[in-house]
């Protein structure tokens, strides 16, 4: 009975996915095994973050029935109405950002959590999902709830900075500055996020050098963080308009984020992740295997086992 209980809080652990002659030759192929390979793992790591962001979807849902009601409102109303609908929609967005920022601060440990599992699948290494998940909340949450702390804090801090600067610049052109910083501000930020659990996770980091070596890494494949991120927000695109314009298509996507979305994302960057590890970071770590997970062409096999994590050099 012992024995039940233990696999059914660690999980079984089974036999690798690959001998050393079927290993995929890039992440590429790597990635979409993982995919086949893990589907049904990567639900539960999908219910298990899913938890952490109840909050913010509850919040989120009651704000969308608010904001069709004022759009409602502003179709039927007149010219002389339409101020105040305005304003009205403005503090509505307001309220609900500074209300979203700390339910999305308490969603930092969770991300850690399911990035350590999706980094270790993502590298076809064996992992836990619920111990391991855990584990990795345990050891990161200092780090994972100041990352998600600025998350949710930056969308509050950007609409109340438009809104400011984009009053100000009725009066000089100069406030369009400030206006186009934080638009880089948050871009930047945006590219740089997907990076930072993985990096959390794989390496012991203060956490001003996680902040810079995630930025410096995001910089130096941009158009692949780019690409990243446009990929992923599909989903969340096709959500947004659904609420809009047609029930069901929302639908489909609430259940997409429900019960994979979450997961999905997560495996996306930490296989991104791992490339760029292996080519800015793990050659620099003395006994850092590159490339695990993938089949290596020549019979030099550096780095048989997994190094501790270590300080890493900046990247």
């Amino acid at each position: 009975m012992g024995g039940f209980f233990n696999r059914l809080y660690y999980g079984k652990a089974g036999k690798a996915d690959y001998t050393p002659d079927d290993l995929p030759s890039n992440r590429f192929q790597l990635f979409f095994e993982v995919l086949r390979v893990r589907f049904w793992s990567l639900c539960r790591v999908n219910l298990m973050q899913v938890v952490f962001w109840l909050p913010v979807i509850v919040w989120t849902y009651i704000n969308v029935l608010a904001l069709q009601g004022i759009d409602v409102q502003m179709v039927e109303a007149g010219e002389e109405a339409l101020l105040g609908l305005r304003d009205q929609l403005l503090s509505l967005v307001q309220t609900y950002l500074f209300i979203l920022f700390p339910l999305v601060a308490i969603t930092g440990p969770s991300s850690a959590g399911a990035a350590y599992v999706t980094r270790n699948w993502a590298r076809d290494q064996h992992s836990f999902v619920w111990s391991d998940f855990k584990d990795a909340m345990r050891d990161n949450w200092k780090q994972a709830l100041v990352v998600s702390a600025i998350t949710g804090a930056l969308p509050l801090v950007a609409f109340v900075g438009f809104v400011f600067y984009g009053q100000m610049a009725q009066q000089s052109a100069l406030f369009y500055v400030p206006q186009v910083l934080l638009t880089l501000m948050c871009i930047l930020w945006t590219l740089t996020l997907p990076l930072l659990y993985p990096l959390m996770v794989g390496y012991k980091l203060r956490l001003r050098d996680l902040l810079r070596n995630g930025l410096l890494l995001a910089m130096a494949r941009l158009p692949q963080m780019v690409a990243v991120r446009l990929l992923t927000a599909i989903p969340l695109i096709v959500l947004c308009v659904g609420l809009w314009m047609n029930a069901i298509v929302a639908l489909v996507a609430v259940a997409y984020y429900i019960f994979f979305g979450h997961a999905m994302a997560r495996l996306i960057y930490a296989s991104v992740a791992n490339g760029f590890f292996d080519r800015y970071i793990n050659p620099h770590i003395e006994g850092a295997q590159v490339g695990r997970g993938l089949r290596h062409d020549d019979d030099d096999e550096d780095g048989e086992d997994e190094p501790a994590d270590e300080e890493s050099p900046d990247a």
